[in-house]
């Protein structure tokens, strides 16, 4: 019994390790699980003007088998656009995948605030590093 408690042992999340590109575009990973549970891991570019949580393309997500709920009318940064909205497992890798509604239509995949909420963000451009690490708990 002493064995498998050992198992059990709360471990600190670890920071999740994107880079920034040649472009000066700033990346995470992000993994989305297909409607026949491959899992796949894609960049997202973040997008601090997007108050939502994911942006995928459409093609990606009815290629893994999501489903869609319909569309709407989303402001995205200073403009309107219509949007499909899906739904479907989603998580930036290494945490535990969520049900998520996300957003189709975008050419980039694009992370959001939703997303990063409860995070704390570092760019280090100099090295080309980002780091997203869970915030301190006061």
């Amino acid at each position: 019994m002493v064995a498998s408690q050992s198992n059990l042992v709360h471990r600190a999340p670890r920071p999740i390790l994107g880079r920034v590109d040649e472009w000066g575009k700033v990346l995470l990973p992000l993994c989305i699980t297909a409607a026949d549970g491959f899992e796949l891991e894609i960049e997202a570019l973040i997008n601090l003007q997007f108050a939502g949580a994911l942006f995928l393309p459409d093609n990606l997500l009815t290629t893994v088998g999501w489903r869609c709920l319909g569309a709407r009318r989303v402001l995205n940064g200073d403009h309107i656009a219509v949007v499909s909205q899906y739904m479907g497992l989603a998580c930036l890798v290494g945490m535990t995948p969520n049900s998520t509604i996300v957003l189709g239509g975008s050419q980039d995949a694009v992370i959001g605030q939703k997303l990063l909420t409860g995070h704390k963000l570092s760019i280090d451009f100099s090295n080309g590093q980002v780091i997203l690490e869970p915030s301190a708990v006061a």
